[in-house]
């Protein structure tokens, strides 16, 4: 047996193949990888998934070479405004080939540019469905939009051409309205897109209450880039938002998902600017409005009551008599009891005085002592308990006419 070299063994597999295989064939998958390399040529992966897991079940690598590429490229932008990248779905007509060296690849012929429409817009109604299906679809345009849409919280990167244009719209108006701008900045192209806005989105909801929009605006840009907006959890996240979302990211034939969740779907940063400056002069033009509807209001009143004035003029003085003179003997009469009852209560004082003076004299201590009473002192204090008393202390007792000075021999308490 004579072995055979690695080199030799793959001549036999591309000859094998190119034998067996000389054709170009379709095949469709989606582009894992894409990249230009240095000499114009395109270098991918296609990959095909398993449509209930996701898991990769086939792959392939994939070059067009720079003669082919530029045709091919510029066909599939020119149909879908997308240049060839990672994530499309695409339909190839390809070449089988085996390189002795690099192996197995598929050579792009051609590609057909409406299957890749198809899917994106088949990708799309998956999205919207599934919003519609956890019903939060119209969550966000249920929401009422303010009268004064003045405090605007901005979500766009601080880069974009789109965002100084808005900024500049809005502030310099020609009505002098005063808006309040805060820019949460946010990817708005290349990957990060949907966690950077996602982001900026959850920071705007935690101070909700100092906001009454949130505009989205991205304005130019590939076409290509707005699929990054395409996006279940981005468009969940717009859809619950607490406060009206307007977005403006695209150009007026582009529309995403999240375009179909917002409150409003504005297709330009300009277009977002002018509807809120709209809400601005509709809202002065209502006011204005009011304020002459009140003003007739006012002057109607005014004028009706002048004539019930004069009406009341004619009848007034009389009423007027009339109520003084009723008004006059009910203060006579209130008069007339108030004299008496003060009269009373005097009376009674006066009495209860007498009272309290008999009592008080019956209490005084020499009308006391003139009935037999005495009193006994010891160490010139008053004794009330004999318990504190000792023989041989001297005890001195007041009568009504005099002192009598004595020693105390026993003490003897009362049982």
């Amino acid at each position: 047996m004579n072995p055979l070299s690695l080199y030799e063994l793959n001549t036999l597999v591309r000859d094998a193949i190119a034998q067996e295989l000389p054709d170009t064939y379709w095949v469709q998958g989606e582009l894992s990888e894409g990249r230009v390399g240095a000499g114009g040529h395109f270098y991918g992966e296609l990959v095909q998934r398993d449509e209930e897991s996701g898991e990769v079940v086939a792959k392939a690598r994939v070059n067009c070479w720079a003669s082919t590429y530029v045709a091919v490229s510029r066909k599939f932008e020119s149909l879908t405004d997308e240049r060839l990248r990672a994530g499309l779905a695409v339909l190839l007509e390809v070449r089988v080939t085996f390189h002795p060296q690099y192996g197995y690849s598929l050579s792009v012929q051609d590609i057909d540019p409406s299957y890749t429409l198809g899917d994106a817009v088949r990708r799309r109604m998956q999205i919207l469905a599934q919003l519609e299906a956890d019903g939060i679809l119209h969550d966000n345009q249920q929401l009422p939009m303010p009268v004064l849409p003045r405090r605007i919280a901005i979500v766009s990167s601080p880069q974009a051409a789109g965002y100084g244009d808005f900024c500049k719209q809005v502030q310099d108006n020609d009505y002098g309205y005063s808006f309040q701008l805060k820019l949460f900045p946010a990817l708005m192209q290349g990957r990060g897109v949907e966690d950077s806005v996602i982001a900026a989105l959850e920071q705007i909801a935690d101070e909700a209450d100092q906001w009454d929009v949130v505009v989205i605006i991205r304005g130019g840009g590939a076409t290509s880039d707005l699929s990054d907006f395409d996006s279940y959890p981005l468009a969940a996240c717009v859809a619950q938002m607490p406060l009206p979302v307007i977005t403006g990211i695209g150009h007026e034939r582009d529309e995403t998902v999240l375009d179909h969740v917002a409150h409003t779907h504005l297709k330009t940063p300009t277009a977002v600017g002018a509807f809120l400056i709209e809400r601005m002069v509709e809202a002065e033009a209502r006011l204005e409005g009011l304020a002459q509807r009140i003003a007739h209001a006012t002057s109607d009143k005014l004028s009706g009551e002048k004539q019930r004035i004069l009406r009341l003029t004619t009848t007034l003085p009389m009423a007027f008599r009339m109520e003084i003179s009723r008004r006059e003997h009910g203060l006579e009469t209130l008069l007339h009891r108030l004299s008496m009852a003060i009269r009373d209560e005097m009376q009674g004082q006066v009495h209860r005085i007498d009272l309290l003076e008999q009592r008080l004299r019956g209490l005084d201590p020499d009308v006391m002592l003139k009935r037999g009473y005495s009193i006994s002192l010891v160490d010139g204090h008053l004794v009330t308990d004999i318990s504190s008393l000792a023989a041989g202390q001297e005890l001195v007792t007041r009568t009504y006419n005099g002192e009598i000075t004595s020693t105390i021999k026993t003490c003897k308490t009362r049982k």
